[in-house]
């Protein structure tokens, strides 16, 4: 196969294929996407698919609250069912500080956030089955919710696709070709693909591509488990998804009958994303169930379902590349989300796509450019790993 298109994307998960359906809708060009797997065979297939704008950065919360109203109209914006729910978000938390809310409470005020402050004796109107420490509050979001994260990302696809976007699943890129300091084509497993424009939305093997082009990306792979409990007798269907500031873990409904339960934040664990334990250890099982049974006595007994480990593209300071890098003219990147991706990913992609296309934007990227501006912090759950 010899190729031509205008855009070629590397990666077929979330970002990539958002970024797909916005670039091929904007009618600008020709638009290829390459997965070297199926869809959403990697980290965005084992998302947790949490939606909510729990950030202490204008530039998450502007881009989470745009994606929300995308999934709300998915089927009108998008096409198809991304398996969105809506059962809102409550964050427990014992002190009201941007650190433990994860959360800027005077920018939630200021984009028209909707929150609401939860005294402890109205905590269990929100947390089933919970107890809860005499210090303790809530912060509830009620448009707080989680999607199917292969489903979302099928849907991006086969609308971009519509839209007249190819998308090649099973096909691998071995080299990207670069000539007087810029991109000239995509060599891959099924033959030679010419573009002037590569987007690197590879995830886990997003810093192996930049290799490609000579660009080094500060990206290490680290791998997260996951329970998968039964829900104990009593727990509704729907409940509010649980992040549990004193247990560090968050919970949400799988179903009728199911619970996810795992960490957030950011625990270190090297991986190679090719081969990689993907299960779960008996001792992170007895660690998630001790977790979330701290908060919800019913759950010491509740039989486990299963589980599985995924892998989050970590960058040092938590925040994810978007733009154009050093590097050769024509590669842009949006990689090393650190776990916080899926919430934006239908905002980011069409913002991304303004700006390679140079079009206003809807929302500025500028706060993930690299190399970084002096003015941005590390993200607080990366500070407490190496405090």
């Amino acid at each position: 196969m010899n190729a031509a298109a205008d855009f070629v994307i590397v990666g077929g998960g979330v970002h990539g294929a958002s970024l797909a359906f916005h670039l091929a809708s904007t009618g600008a060009g020709s638009v290829i996407l390459l997965e070297q797997h199926t869809l959403a065979s990697g980290p965005t297939g084992r998302s947790g698919a949490m939606i909510r704008p729990l950030f202490t950065e204008r530039a998450y919360i502007e881009l989470v609250t745009a994606a929300t109203v995308m999934f709300e109209e998915w089927d009108v914006i998008v096409g198809g069912d991304a398996g969105y729910r809506q059962p809102g978000f409550v964050r427990i938390v014992s002190e009201w500080t941007d650190d433990q809310l994860g959360a800027d409470l005077k920018l939630f005020e200021k984009l028209g956030v909707r929150h609401d402050r939860i005294s402890q004796s109205d905590l269990s109107q929100y947390v089933p089955l919970g107890t809860f420490h005499d210090d303790e509050l809530g912060l509830f979001l009620p448009d707080g919710g989680f999607a199917d994260p292969v489903w979302t990302t099928r849907t991006l696809a086969r609308a971009a696709e519509q839209a007249g976007a190819t998308i090649m699943e099973g096909v691998a890129v071995t080299g990207v070709s670069v000539t007087n300091g810029r991109i000239q084509a995509v060599e891959t497993s099924a033959g030679r693909i010419s573009s002037p424009v590569v987007v690197n939305c590879a995830g886990a093997w997003s810093r192996d591509l930049a290799r490609m082009v000579g660009v080094e990306l500060p990206i290490e792979d680290h791998r997260t488990p996951t329970a998968i409990l039964y829900a104990p007798e009593g727990y509704p269907e729907g409940a509010p998804i649980q992040s549990d500031v004193r247990n560090k873990v968050y919970m949400r409904s799988m179903g009728a009958n199911l619970l996810r339960v795992a960490h957030f934040g950011w625990h270190p664990d090297l991986a190679n994303p090719d081969d990689f334990d993907e299960t779960v250890s008996q001792e992170q099982l007895r660690t998630l169930r001790g977790a979330s049974h701290q908060r919800a006595p019913s759950m010491r007994f509740t039989p486990v379902f299963g589980g599985f480990s995924a892998i989050y593209d970590m960058t040092p300071d938590g925040h994810p590349i978007v733009g154009l890098v050093d590097g050769p003219d024509g590669f842009w990147c949006n990689c090393g989300w650190s776990g916080n991706g899926f919430a934006s990913a239908p905002a980011v992609g069409r913002s991304l796509a303004q700006l390679i296309t140079q079009q206003p934007l809807d929302i500025d990227l500028s706060f993930f450019a690299w190399p970084r501006r002096d003015d941005i912090t590390v993200r607080p759950d990366i500070q407490h790993v190496h405090q």
